[in-house]
């Protein structure tokens, strides 16, 4: 034993691991760099889902407008916006409704622009007791 050691074999090896130590804190430094923020998300695009400008506008905004307008309770909202996007669907490929649906669309969304009665669909109207 005193042989290898007197070869310093034994030191080396202490060199070998402070190095292989220091490289690794050194290397996980990089790991640390400055990172530059990411850019800012772009609101989702509407879905085209009928095909109809009128319609996929209405259905858009289906959600936010009848929670806004207060139409259904929050609990029942998601059903009536399968049963109307179903309907709509449905019309807008039968050849013999499809003209029509435009001025259905667009029926519907005055309709629920007169019970927002000038109101943002991004928040719930607010009702004042008299």
């Amino acid at each position: 034993m005193a042989l290898v050691n007197k070869a310093g074999f034994f030191r080396q090896a202490g060199v070998r691991w402070a190095g292989c130590w220091l490289a690794g804190l050194l290397l996980s430094g990089c790991n640390q760099a400055i990172r530059k923020p990411a850019a800012p998300a772009q609101p989702p695009k509407p879905a085209i889902i009928t095909g109809i400008p009128a319609c996929d506008s209405y259905l858009n905004s289906y959600i936010a407008c009848h929670r806004a307008a207060s139409i259904y309770s929050p609990e029942t909202l998601a059903g009536h916006y399968q049963a109307m996007r179903s309907s709509l669907l449905h019309d807008a490929n039968d050849p013999r409704v499809r003209p029509y649906l435009a001025n259905r669309c667009a029926g519907l969304t005055q309709q629920l622009n007169a019970v927002l009665q000038g109101h943002s669909c991004a928040s719930p109207q607010t009702t004042v007791n008299h």
